[in-house]
């Protein structure tokens, strides 16, 4: 950022210091969904729906969001979600991810198409971490992944079974 500038303060302006700061398609990558991109819409249509009831005329000196996710406490009822290729936008990738997941005391999710090692990202902090498996045809290569994940203290698996076949990612065809 540059030298006087403003700290973004909402999701569009971090948005659009992503599309300045990233070559094209990197940036494709992360904000583009596959084929014409129809679940990404409804997602974000989805999203956009979830309202906060207002609480009006009630002490909110203490507030506390903390809950637990399959038993593990976290801050927040959030969780960062299993997204591949983080070094694309940051030379430490998920490891700098797993470090902000630390430090907010949410669960990180590390996705099987990670850029950085299963080890890396249990050796860099103490967040609680689940691991993303996708299950091949070579069913030796989904248990090696699992062994390695609960070895290094990984504490839940989050099985994808929603792409036996990867979606056509029409930015990726188009950026070559």
């Amino acid at each position: 950022m540059a030298m006087g500038e403003e700290e973004p303060v909402n999701l569009n302006e971090y948005q659009q210091l992503a599309r300045q700061a990233l070559p094209k398609m990197y940036y494709d990558y992360f904000t583009g969904g596959s084929e014409d991109q129809h679940t990404l819409r409804e997602n974000t249509a989805a999203f956009k729906r979830i309202t906060f009831r207002p609480r009006i005329l009630v002490d909110v000196s203490k507030i506390d969001m903390s809950t637990t996710i399959l038993g593990y406490k976290t801050s927040a009822p959030i969780m960062i979600a299993p997204t591949a290729m983080h070094k694309l936008a940051h030379p430490q990738g998920e490891v700098l991810t797993a470090k902000a997941a630390g430090a907010c005391n949410v669960i990180m999710g590390l996705s099987f198409m990670s850029t950085c090692t299963i080890e890396e990202v249990a050796s860099s902090c103490n967040a609680i971490r689940f691991f993303q498996l996708y299950v091949y045809k070579r069913r030796e290569i989904s248990a090696l992944m699992v062994k390695r994940a609960e070895a290094n203290g990984f504490k839940a698996i989050l099985l994808t079974a929603d792409t036996p076949k990867l979606g056509r990612r029409e930015a990726d065809i188009k950026n070559k």
